[in-house]
């Protein structure tokens, strides 16, 4: 093999290396559970009072207070429970009031997944949606 054919054939693979980390970095975070008694606390006992629908809205919105905390972009969070195989799947959203109206866009999201007493079964963050228009 010529240094020629070499050298073409070393700069083709190191594009494609290149091509490969760059587009794994673009592509972002990989979703990943928040763990500990901080992020997801399984504080309450099994026979405590189910709590309304109300109560898991407050609940899953407590647990993420650096995502609903108020900021220049950000005026607070909405909560969207549903309860399905009784557990309380919460989708939870940013918003920035715009004319008095909830605006969601480019904002980020989490979901809570709790059981019916509010125990913690999953704090999963959304990937961002990107800037505000």
């Amino acid at each position: 093999m010529s240094a020629i054919v070499r050298y073409r054939w070393l700069r083709a693979a190191a594009l494609v290396a290149c091509a490969t980390v760059a587009t794994a970095a673009w592509a972002g975070p990989v979703e990943r559970y928040r763990t500990g008694p901080q992020f997801c606390p399984r504080d309450r006992a099994p026979t405590a009072p189910r709590l309304s629908e109300k109560d898991i809205d407050a609940r899953a919105i407590a647990l993420l207070p650096d995502l609903c905390k108020p900021s220049v972009f950000v005026t607070g969070c909405d909560a969207e429970p549903e309860l399905i195989n009784e557990q309380w799947r919460v989708y939870v959203q940013q918003y920035k009031l715009r004319d008095g109206t909830p605006d969601h866009g480019g904002l980020d999201h989490s979901y809570v997944i709790l059981d019916p007493v509010g125990n913690c079964i999953a704090n999963i963050p959304g990937t961002p949606l990107g800037a505000l228009h």
